[in-house]
Parts: C-alpha cells; structure tokens; sequence
C-alpha cells in the first residue's frame, strides 16, 4: 500500500523538480546565482538522494564560484545518476577547477576524473558540440601524465565539425599555436564562416593577451566588435569582448578611453552582479589611467559600501 502511495505521488514530485529545475535554469540564464542558490536552500542538501536537486544545486555552486562545494554535491550528483549528460560535464568542469586550485600532488586525481567525466558526457550526448569542445580543449591543454593528447583532440575537431562547422573551427582555432599573425590570417584565409563573426578576432585577441601582447589583443578585440551580432553566441563574444578589451588597456596602460567607452556599455548590458563588480573595478582603473580621479574615488567608495568580495576589497585598497 505505501508503495502504490510512493508511486501515485512520484508524478507530482517529478513536475515539482521539472518546474524548480525550469525557475533555477532561468536565474542562471540572467546570472541572479544568489537567487538560485536561495531557491535550493530549503529543498537540497548534502544528505539528499535526488540526484537533480543535488545537481542543480552542485552547478549553482560552481557558478557561484565555490569550488570546492560544487565538486562535491555534483560528486554525489553522478553518483546517483551517472547516466546523465548535464550532471557528468557540470562535474567534469567543477573536478577541473578543483584540480586548478589545489596542491599539484592532489591536482592530478582531479584531472584525471574530469577527462572521465567529459568522455562519460560525450559518450552520453554525442550530438552535443559543448561535450567535444570540453573534452578537446582539455586533451590539447593538459600534460600526458594527466591524458592529454593533442592528436585525439585534433581528432574531436574533426568530428564536431560535421556536427557544427563553426564550433569544430573555432575550437581548432583555440588549439592552434599561431607563430605569428601571417599563420592567423593563413588559418581565415578559405574559412569565410569565421571572417564574419566576432569569435576569431576574439580569440587570437586572448591568444596575444596570454603572452602580455596588450596593444596587440585590443586591436583584435577591435576586430571583433566591428562584427554583427548576429546570434546569441556573437552577443555573448561581444560582451565578453567589452571586458577584456578594458582589461588589456589597463594592463598595456594604453587605449583608456576606449577601454571606459565599452567597459560602460558592458555594464549597462551585462546582469552578473559578481562581475560587474570587477568590471566597477576596472573602470575605476581606467579612469586613473586617464588622470580622473574624481570618477575613480566615486566608483571606490560605492564599491567599498556594498561589496562582499574580501578579494576585491584588498584591489581597491590598493588602488
């Protein structure tokens, strides 16, 4: 009888977690992961045995930035369900940064059980393209002892492009090591798709940035931004565009002006309440960069009234 009762409700139970899990999704898409995180408190936690809720809730950790949390609830996610695709990559990514902040001697185990996890989602969702670039991106980046393989990552390109030509190109790109920009401009020579759209601009603008190129990577981030916004995947380039190109014009101390005009727009535009701090942050640097104090001090004292961040507290202190 209580079995025919557990079965009668398992409907009902399964389109409550279908519409949290629908309200959580929607406060990730607007990146409110406070909100998020404030949805789950009362319904998920570390003793639960829904493998949703945990998930949901392991994935909204990670997007909030505690690491160590998120690998663990996401941990207990797959435990419970290893047949799915979301919870084995939203695990492979928290192992992977876990592996980045922890000791080398513990870093390796974590790596490790992020390539799993990334070939258990590719093997669970093959026509997904995230699952190719995430495992092929690691295989091209992490050491041999760790599984890296630039040949099985060359591989995965290939594959993910006859399922998206774009997304197999711009992942190539990312893998390809360009000596130079004559090597760059050989790569968009016949590829027309890329030339159209902000992504490889911004990439080899990043490629540079990593190799204290400033000038450089901002006039490829210029690139980009004179390209259309013609999905959503170009807007969220585009955005992400605005930033790093304030970014590098306060590490190259140069091109403040522009920095300040797009760094503005980015924040009119942007809803990740955690970064537009940073980004508040980088404004302030911008403008000191171009001798106005009286902007800068007004952006401190506001960031020092509301901020949590103890990390962003220290930077503003020392500006």
């Amino acid at each position: 009888m209580l079995l025919l009762s557990l079965l009668m409700l398992t409907p009902t139970v399964l389109a409550n977690n279908t519409n949290l899990a629908n309200q959580v999704e929607a406060l990730w898409q607007v990146k409110n992961y406070q909100a998020a995180q404030a949805l789950l408190a009362d319904k998920v936690n570390k003793k639960s045995k829904d493998s949703q809720l945990l998930a949901l809730w392991g994935e909204t950790e990670a997007k909030l930035n505690n690491i160590d949390l998120a690998e663990e609830i996401l941990k207990k996610a797959i435990q419970l369900d290893g047949s799915n695709a979301d919870y084995q990559h939203w695990y492979a990514t928290a192992s992977c940064n876990k592996a980045a902040s922890v000791s080398m001697f513990s870093a390796l185990g974590y790596a490790k059980r992020c390539k799993k996890a990334y070939e258990a989602a590719l093997a669970l969702a093959p026509e997904h393209p995230r699952s190719y670039i995430a495992l092929g991106s690691y295989l091209a980046q992490a050491p041999s002892i760790a599984g890296g393989d630039k040949k099985a990552a060359l591989e995965l390109v290939n594959q993910l492009k006859k399922i998206d030509e774009l997304q197999g190109l711009l992942l190539e790109l990312k893998m390809t090591d360009f000596k130079d920009e004559a090597m760059f401009e050989q790569f968009l020579a016949d590829k027309e798709i890329l030339t159209q759209r902000p992504e490889a601009y911004f990439y080899r603008g990043q490629q540079l940035s990593s190799s204290e190129d400033y000038s450089g990577a901002i006039g490829y981030f210029q690139l980009a931004l004179q390209q259309a916004a013609v999905d959503d995947d170009a807007v969220t380039i585009l955005a992400e565009t605005r930033y790093q190109l304030a970014r590098n014009a306060v590490l190259g101390q140069t091109a403040a002006t522009e920095g300040i005009v797009v760094l503005t727009q980015y924040l009119t535009e942007s809803t990740d309440a955690k970064r537009n701090e940073w980004a508040k942050y980088r404004l302030a640097q911008l403008h000191l960069l171009n001798d106005d104090k009286g902007s800068a001090q007004l952006i401190v004292d506001e960031l020092l009234a509301t901020t949590q961040d103890e990390k962003l507290k220290h930077a503003l202190s020392d500006l």
